[in-house]
């Protein structure tokens, strides 16, 4: 998704750039190259929204393995830079070693909240690692790590007589490719893997945003692409299995469960009181919001949905694989 501020318009393009848009002309006001300058090497395609903290853009390289998945490809270049939304400029990237570990690549995109009452950025590792970075970079031009969270148990990692899991096997560790979630002092992020590797073993945790220590987990969530949904102390997430989640954010208790019998590569939307979501299956489920589960309605479209669907200006948007409707409220 596009980020809008003001005149500008921030978009990572499929050749491997951050673009800043002229909202008024539609044309770049500046790019930057992070293939030519970083030396990142994405894997399938650059896949990520930035997020903007004052005038610094953070954003995810989407460095990843190589095309036959034996190694990364450039394991030295950063999973996550920090930009001057002015000028396109590099002011920090991180260096944690996320790309060195990375299973398969960084998806994820970046997410603003706080440690410590103090400004933070969230990022999903594809190491399957949780991190925060402080936003300011330090003299080197490297963001500080305040934290890493794994999100895989040990268990996904290791077989009982320590012997590493294969990545992409069913009971194996997955990165993160949706974005965490900062709400009321914690962390919301759950681990996945692309959909062609299939179902398997995942995770849903909720991470103390000061500690970086779990709070709560949740097995019961398979693998996901999505980013979670929290309204009025519930929290709402699909796995690419198919279902929707709905649990309590302080918690963790699982309050129901459905099944939609389809694939799902989005995210919910909670919006006036009904939750929203597209399947592959080319339907769009509205849920009632609220610890009882009640299907409102089902809305069949011409392609799957794999996109998250927006709500903005009393309008509805939900985009499939070949149209973009926009559904205006009474």
């Amino acid at each position: 998704s596009a980020l809008l501020h003001k005149d500008r318009g921030y978009i990572l393009t499929n050749r491997g750039e951050v673009a800043a848009l002229d909202l008024s002309t539609g044309q770049p006001a500046w790019s930057f190259d992070m293939i030519g300058t970083l030396g990142v090497v994405p894997h399938n395609i650059t896949s990520s929204s930035v997020v903007r903290r004052g005038n610094t853009i953070f954003a995810t390289t989407s460095n990843g393995v190589d095309g036959e998945h034996r190694h990364t490809a450039s394991p030295e270049s950063p999973a996550l830079i920090a930009l001057d939304a002015t000028s396109g400029k590099l002011l920090g990237k991180e260096a944690s070693g996320i790309s060195k570990r990375t299973l398969h690549c960084n998806w994820s995109s970046p997410a603003i909240g706080q440690v410590k009452g103090k400004d933070a950025v969230f990022f999903g590792g594809g190491d399957g690692f949780l991190y925060a970075f402080d936003p300011v970079p330090n003299s080197d031009g490297i963001l500080p790590e305040l934290w890493r969270y794994d999100a895989n148990p040990p268990e996904y990692r290791h077989t009982a007589d320590g012997e590493p899991i294969k990545y992409g096997k069913f009971k194996g560790p997955s990165e993160i490719v949706g974005t965490p979630v900062f709400a009321n002092g914690m962390v919301y992020v759950a681990i996945g893997q692309d959909p062609e590797a299939g179902d398997g073993v995942g995770m849903l945790s909720c991470v103390n945003a000061d500690t970086g220590q779990p709070v709560w987990t949740s097995k019961d969530v398979s693998r996901s692409l999505s980013t979670p949904s929290i309204s009025k102390g519930l929290l709402y997430l699909c796995d690419y299995s198919g279902r929707i989640h709905c649990l309590d954010a302080a918690t963790g208790a699982q309050k129901w469960v459905h099944d939609t019998l389809s694939r799902i590569w989005g995210s919910t939307l909670v919006a006036d009181g009904r939750i929203f979501i597209g399947t592959e299956d080319s339907e769009l489920l509205i849920l009632q919001e609220g610890p009882e589960l009640k299907e409102l309605a089902v809305v069949e479209f011409e392609a799957p949905v794999y996109s998250s669907p927006v709500a903005a200006n009393q309008t509805l948007y939900i985009q499939t694989q070949t149209h973009l409707h926009a559904f205006k409220t009474k």
